[in-house]
């Protein structure tokens, strides 16, 4: 974060100090996901399974215009580091092998690189070879005194040089800035510090290589510094009122939106824990893509519904939530028909209809996990273990009603009022231990039914670009 403080600091104190380069800067910014190629070498018997997943990129960019199409591009970004392993957990009972995953840590990227543009009226191609380096941070245990054994931590970077190539298309907007989209591929130049998975006591120890490559997708906004005229400005103020209402006829109109939403799920309330009056709510999100034609509209994107599961024992008297919540990830294809109320674009109701397809499940501790309480009449000392995570390209269905009313002139603020059902079962784990002093034993698992109620921002995409 430091980096991009100081690369944006940098990229002030010249921008204002040369007006004449006011009009050739452009600040650029982007994320999303990247595949990080990184190998494991010494591979033991039984194997780790080791496998490389996605994760993110997220980074700035300066571009400085060189005439004609060509502009010299400086950019500094930080890739996540995640990947899949077999690893054992030892147990009061034995030893078990689980699939663990790892989530965290990061490479720095920085690249100094030329861009040629094909301008094509409102949008643009581009293809930008880069030259740079990578950044590994890592620590090592060192014993300062062989005598008292006292140990401390010392961090060093690993650097190696990258080359990487660009290529996307860049949407202009009404106010000269742009949307990029495009795909990046660098190519590590060298080996970064090994990660040896020596607590695992294989002799050879397993090693895990990096070079710093990725391939991944730029999903980014860039800003124009030129600015408008006099000229320019005086006309965009005459014209405020007409571009409102072209604004928002626009926005009503047909062609590609964005919408990203918030939402409450309600299970019955024969599922809430004593005492914890909202125990039976959880939460969620989607970020979607669609497109409206006529009345019609189609949409896919990501979604999130978090989830626990929850045990009834004892005929029913006795209802509690195992401590496992978890995340399951949801790819929504959602069909949905509309009718305006009124003139003027004010009000929109509809009802919609989609198939979720499930990703798998996120969160579920592999440990066990204690549960102590007096209820009521019970005693009862339990544990949870939730069983290998089985959830993965299962389908369950979303129906219900939606409101839309104008926000900003331009978007859409969205109610939806909605139920899911046929849910798989999810976050599976055996319960056990005793109750009242006897012994009890079952599997349980949770579900994604329920009562939806959801709010959301929907951006037209044709309310913004030229």
């Amino acid at each position: 974060m430091n980096k991009f403080l100081l690369l944006l600091g940098a990229f002030l104190g010249f921008y204002y100090s040369n007006s004449y380069a006011q009009s050739r800067i452009k600040l650029e910014m982007y994320t999303g996901p990247q595949y990080s190629y990184q190998k494991l070498v010494n591979d033991p018997v039984p194997s780790l399974n080791f496998e490389n997943v996605f994760a993110n990129h997220v980074g700035l960019g300066l571009l400085y215009g060189l005439g004609g199409d060509w502009q010299l591009s400086l950019q500094s970004e930080f890739t996540g580091l995640a990947y899949n392993y077999d690893g054992f957990i030892d147990f009061p009972d034995g030893r078990e092998f689980r699939t663990l995953k790892v989530r965290g840590g990061n490479l720095w990227h920085h690249r100094l690189g030329l861009r040629k543009n094909w301008e094509k009226g409102n949008h643009a191609f581009y293809v930008q070879p880069s030259f740079g380096v990578s950044l590994l941070r890592y620590s090592e245990l060192n014993v300062r005194d062989s005598v008292s054994s006292i140990q401390f931590f010392t961090y060093r970077n690993s650097v190696v040089a990258n080359a990487a190539l660009d290529a996307g298309v860049k949407f202009y907007t009404k106010s000269k800035n742009y949307f990029t989209i495009g795909v990046r591929h660098q190519q590590g130049l060298g080996e970064l510090k090994a990660q040896e998975f020596n607590w695992m006591g294989h002799s050879p120890n397993p090693q895990l290589q990096r070079r710093g490559s990725y391939t991944g997708l730029v999903l980014g906004y860039g800003i124009d510094f030129k600015g408008k005229s006099i000229e320019e400005k005086e006309e965009r103020k005459a014209g405020r009122v007409q571009r409102k209402i072209e604004k928002r006829q626009a926005a009503w109109g047909d062609g590609f939106y964005l919408m990203a939403t918030g939402l409450l799920r309600f299970q019955s309330k024969s599922e809430r824990e004593p005492n914890l009056e909202f125990s039976h709510i959880s939460g969620g999100n989607e970020f979607l893509l669609g497109y409206t034609f006529g009345q019609v509209s189609l949409e896919s994107g990501y979604g999130r519904l978090n989830a626990y599961t929850n045990a009834v024992l004892e005929d029913g008297a006795l209802n509690i939530h195992t401590p496992t919540d978890y995340t399951v990830g949801v790819i929504p294809v959602r069909l949905r028909y509309h009718w305006d109320i009124g003139s003027g674009n004010k009000f929109r109701v509809g009802a919609s209809g989609a198939a979720m397809y499930t990703l798998g499940t996120k969160g579920m501790a592999w440990y066990t996990r204690g549960i102590y309480s007096e209820t009521g009449q019970f005693r009862y000392a339990l544990s949870s273990v939730p069983y290998e995570e089985s959830s993965e390209g299962k389908v369950f269905f979303n129906a219900g009603v939606f409101t839309e009313i104008p926000i900003f002139n331009s978007s859409m603020l969205t109610l939806n009022f909605s139920r899911n059902f046929n849910s798989p079962q999810v976050g599976k784990v055996n319960v056990f231990g005793e109750v009242n002093g006897e012994p009890v034993s079952l599997d349980a698992a949770g579900s994604l039914n329920g009562w939806i109620l959801e709010l959301g921002y929907k951006l037209p995409l044709n309310s913004i670009f030229k």
